[in-house]
């Protein structure tokens, strides 16, 4: 499903965040990036998202070149991906309900589909008694499984989550795993 083949990222010439980086993933795997901060695991989530282009090498999504892929398509390429950033980056003036709805409501969906689609993932996440509550209402914890209920929305084929655990407790941090675990089970890329 996703390979990076011998990717290189330099931001100038004292500054490399990665350097011939190469792996694969399969489709329906459940994988694990770890390394220190500054290890350049943002920047390859940037480079997959096609927010950055690689200085070398290529990064393959299954038949898509992501280097290569014309501007004009970008939104539908990333349609196929869910991500969770690492800032959660929910819409502080939307409520959690809303900013679910919003990613839907951008795609054009029906407003049938758009109500099941957000409550199924707020159940999901178990936040359905908090969907009227803005994102500075929600605990970190709240707002990361939020986060990841909205990167859900469009049925991605890949989730993608940066540090998706990094500031919680571990409880907390537990729960987000085991959320993660069940929407692998369905069949989605983690």
């Amino acid at each position: 499903m996703l390979l990076f083949d011998k990717v290189s990222k330099k931001y100038d010439q004292d500054i490399t965040a990665l350097e011939d980086i190469h792996f694969s993933i399969d489709k329906g795997e459940f994988s694990f990036l770890v390394g220190p901060s500054g290890a350049g695991k943002t920047t390859l989530l940037r480079l997959l998202i096609r927010e950055e282009l690689p200085s070398s090498g290529s990064i393959l999504f299954e038949d898509i070149e992501v280097a290569k892929l014309p501007r004009k398509l970008l939104p539908m390429y990333r349609q196929r991906l869910g991500v969770v950033f690492q800032d959660i980056k929910l819409l502080p003036t939307k409520t959690l309900e809303e900013n679910i709805s919003f990613a839907l409501e951008i795609l054009g969906k029906e407003n049938k589909e758009i109500k099941d689609t957000t409550d199924y993932h707020l159940e999901l996440v178990k936040l359905q008694d908090r969907k009227h509550l803005f994102p500075r209402q929600l605990s970190g914890g709240e707002q990361q499984r939020a986060a990841i209920a909205r990167a859900l929305a469009n049925s991605p084929d890949l989730l993608v989550a940066d540090e998706p655990t990094g500031n919680l407790d571990p409880d907390n941090a537990m729960q987000i795993l085991n959320i993660l675990k069940e929407i692998n089970k369905t069949g989605t890329t983690i």
